[in-house]
Order: C-alpha cells, then structure tokens, then sequence
C-alpha cells in the first residue's frame, strides 16, 4: 500500500467548496501558487496539486464564456 498519496487525481480531488473559493479568488486576481497556499492551509490533508488548481482556473473560464446564438 502507498503511505503518500500525492499525485493521485482522485487524492487531489477538488471538492465544491474548494472550487467555489478558487472561483472567488480568480475574481480577485489572485495568483494560482496563493490559491492552493490558501487551500492547504484549510486543509491539512490536502493533495491538491498547481496543476489541479489550473484545471479548474480553465472549467471556471470556459463556464463563463457565453456563446451567440445564431438567429437564422
């Protein structure tokens, strides 16, 4: 058995309330390496990585961006 589990994608896992709180903090410009600062010191136990916290800086952009509907 692993004694670490850093790397794992579903260790790392974002819950709900981390991604709402990254959604707040890119509305601030906070930078990405604060972010997850901020989210390990809520969380000790976090395994939350920097290229985690990017992937759900680009789900939370791409969620925001609105398409024009095409009126034919």
């Amino acid at each position: 058995m692993e004694k670490s589990f850093v790397g794992y994608s579903y260790a790392g896992q974002l819950t709900k309330d981390e991604k709402i709180v990254i959604a707040d903090m890119m509305k601030s410009m906070v930078k990405p390496r604060n972010i997850l600062l901020t989210l390990k010191e809520h969380n000790d136990n976090s395994y939350t990585t920097i290229k985690q916290i990017y992937n759900a800086r680009h789900a939370y952009r791409s969620s925001m961006r609105v398409t024009p509907k095409c009126n034919n």
